[in-house]
């Protein structure tokens, strides 16, 4: 079934509001999926009189057409036209299968008056019964509810001069039974589809357009059914946001739940489906091999409003992980923003070093809806650990996983997890790790080599000989023996690991120190979008220095399958890889 798209001008506007948009959605659908309708009275230079009757026979036609033809009806109104949809739908009790309002007041009271008269300056004068019509519809439209789960996008510039973005998100709230999703258009203003950063405006519309009219296969929809068995977060997810099926499916770790390989190319059809948020740019800490050690950066926490908007910006991003170049623990509003994305049924992880994990901060973060954990720890006493993570206080750090994960066990059972670079100078004590490790209480331990080029001295890829070789396998025998489950870096982005994991078992221990001369087994470039605190999108969490665009600024699209991103992608499908690639564990 293919699409029916009716865009609706407001009231004082026109359909050159509509114009770029128009064209964009006819060159993906075709001109006759495409309806901008001409409000009745509008194609002279008079000020039109506001008739809500002869307006809502307009889009009654259009309607009426795109039913005959048996197409998906989406209906796009800007200002005021998206009070004349919302009028349609409760005169006629139809259920589209999208509305997406653009710059659509709620309530009309005495602060807009001004904002009006600005608006209309050096314009035609409505008259004043029109505007008393016009104002009496928005108020009533905006005080009901509206049955039938359909889902509503609402679009709003956030420099809106008329209607203020901050009404907008009230839309959000007890006015629609199905899913609700705003986006706030950064530098955008109240002519969204026209003025600065229209773009961004016009991608959020289209890529919600082709969610609508693109069907699910029947291999997806195994997928999916195979991830809800695995991973019941999921199920919650898939409530919220329904529309996710076809890109969670789609997605590499989707594709190989339903056996094979994935499908991958440079050009990718699912949107990120999961999102590595650098939360702040703090540490407690001065680790030798963190890529923070050479990419220098100013100390700076992200507002809890960009956060919201990033959620916003990626509505197929099920697994949220709180990660990057600082401690996340040292946000002030860490467990607010844990409570923001778990409210929207995202899946959320924090890594963390854990010095700063006291009980208050243990139990806010699982109070906030934390589904899993995983803990930065290199060494097995103080002196290694002070060697490679200096400033870490070990007895400190051991005592705050002990006691999350007795917090956890006796109010709610999270994934946890220690996560832990191997070095040439930590590898001779693994297996005393791995004895301070088993008796955390965490779920399973997962190793790797050191990564980025600067490293490469220290890496048991470059120097593991026979004795190395016996300590790693010696170790993860120990550790299987502990039973403590020992995980390769290759299930890092996999879903529903706690009941895969032996899939990705560190097996044989040599992958440990192995690479590959090609792809084999990194998916992040085709499903994952690592962003830092200033809403900055990079390559790979293994490249924080290669920044491809900005979330603030361009449109997802022209990021995600820009030229860097696909002519990355190429590469590492490649004979002839990115070095960054050929260095890292996970390639």
């Amino acid at each position: 079934m293919s699409a029916g798209i009716i865009l609706v001008h407001g009231y004082t506007g026109s359909t050159k509001d509509f114009k770029p948009l128009a064209q964009k959605l006819a060159a993906h659908y075709g001109n006759d999926s495409v309806t901008s309708i001409c409000l009745h009275g509008h194609r002279t230079k008079d000020a039109p009189l506001f008739d809500n009757h002869a307006f809502t026979n307009q889009i009654l036609s259009a309607v009426d057409t795109y039913l005959r033809e048996k197409r998906k009806i989406i209906m796009i109104g800007h200002s005021t036209g998206g009070t004349l949809a919302l009028s349609f739908i409760l005169e006629y009790a139809f259920t589209p299968h999208l509305l997406i309002l653009a710059s659509v007041p709620k309530k009309i009271d005495a602060n807009y008056i001004d904002r009006w008269n600005k608006h209309r300056s050096g314009k035609n004068n409505i008259p004043f019964n029109s505007i008393g019509k016009m104002v009496s519809l928005i108020n009533f439209t905006g005080s009901q509810r509206f049955n039938g789960k359909f889902p509503v996008l609402i679009v709003h510039g956030k420099h809106d001069k008329l209607v203020p973005a901050q009404e907008a998100l009230t839309w959000r709230h007890n006015s629609f039974d199905g899913q609700t999703r705003s986006v706030i258009i950064p530098s955008a203003g109240h002519n969204i589809f026209c003025g600065r950063n229209n773009a961004s405006a016009i991608d959020t519309v289209v890529r919600a357009a082709y969610d609508i009219a693109t069907p699910l296969k029947r291999q997806d929809e195994k997928a999916i059914n195979r991830l809800s068995s695995i991973e019941c977060e999921v199920k919650e997810f898939l409530t919220n946001s329904p529309l996710s099926e076809r890109h969670l499916a789609r997605c590499p770790s989707g594709q190989m739940l339903t056996g094979g390989n994935p499908s991958l190319s440079p050009v990718v059809k699912n949107e990120p489906v999961m999102a590595n948020i650098e939360i702040t740019t703090r540490c407690n800490l001065r680790c030798r091999y963190c890529a923070r050690s050479i990419y220098s950066r100013q100390a700076n926490n992200m507002p809890k409003e960009l956060f919201s908007s990033i959620l916003d910006m990626l509505p197929h991003a099920y697994r949220i992980t709180l990660v990057g170049l600082g401690e996340p623990l040292l946000h002030p509003h860490i467990a607010d923003f844990v409570a923001e994305a778990s409210c929207r049924g995202r899946r959320v992880a924090v890594v963390t070093n854990a010095m700063c994990l006291d009980k208050s901060l243990s139990h806010e973060l699982i109070r906030a809806g934390l589904h899993s954990i995983a803990f930065s720890i290199d060494g097995p006493n103080q002196d290694i650990a002070s060697h490679v993570r200096h400033g870490t206080d070990f007895n400190r750090v051991i005592n705050n996983i002990k006691l999350f994960t007795e917090i956890s066990a006796s109010t709610r059972p999270i994934s946890t997890a220690v996560f832990s670079a191997v070095s040439m100078k930590t590898t001779p004590y693994l297996k005393q790790l791995i004895d301070v490790v088993a008796h955390l209480g965490v779920k399973v331990m997962m190793l790797t080599d050191l990564n980025f080029k600067q490293n490469l001295r220290d890496t048991l890829w470059k120097n593991a000989d026979d004795h190395i070789k016996t300590t790693v396998q010696k170790a993860v025998a120990y550790a299987f023996s502990k039973r403590l489950p020992v995980l390769s870096v290759r299930g890092l982005e996999e879903f529903g690991l706690s009941k895969r994991y032996k899939k990705f078992l560190l097996l044989p221990p040599g992958q440990l120190y192995q690479r590959s001369l090609k792809h084999t087994w990194c998916f992040s470039p085709w499903q994952t979008m690592p962003i830092d605190v200033q809403g900055n999108i990079t390559v790979c969490d293994c490249q924080p220095e290669k920044i491809v665009g900005s979330l603030l600024t361009q449109p997802l699209s022209m990021i995600w399958n820009g030229k860097t991103m696909t002519r990355y992608r190429r590469r590492m499908l490649s004979s002839d890889p990115p070095e960054a690639c050929r260095i890292c564990p996970r390639f």
